[in-house]
């Protein structure tokens, strides 16, 4: 009887994984695909209060978004930029906001770096 509750318990706990991996524990009808991109918009008229030159666009975050992982995804090469420089640039774009607190379905501002912004930073 122990090994069939044991091999059940283990059964239960592989479903339970595996669904948690591909669906998650919270729902959220609006989150369809891990693509960041496709809820980026270029917004830099709109935002005059902008005084610190640096390019961004503006994202909705969607559920298990970090921002590291945000600006990472919106860069077609290998970003080498150190996470806490955009952490800093962030909250620099986003008065305010602290950059561990940021909140699903809110758009903020992310830092997007050229090419010589990133080679100069390594």
């Amino acid at each position: 009887m122990r090994p069939v509750l044991v091999l059940a318990i283990i059964i239960l706990f592989i479903i339970s994984a595996y669904y948690d991996l591909n669906n998650g524990t919270i729902p959220d009808n609006h989150y369809e695909s891990n693509n960041t991109t496709e809820n980026t918009e270029e917004k830099k008229d709109e935002h005059p209060e902008n005084t610190s030159g640096q390019d961004y666009l503006e994202v909705i975050v969607e559920p298990g978004h970090t921002v590291y992982g945000i600006v990472r995804a919106l860069h077609d090469t290998e970003l080498t930029i150190p996470p806490y420089i955009v952490t800093e640039d962030f909250e620099l774009l986003n008065p305010g906001t602290e950059a561990h607190r940021i909140q699903t379905g809110q758009a903020y501002r992310f830092p997007v770096y050229n090419s010589s912004e990133s080679d100069n930073q390594s």
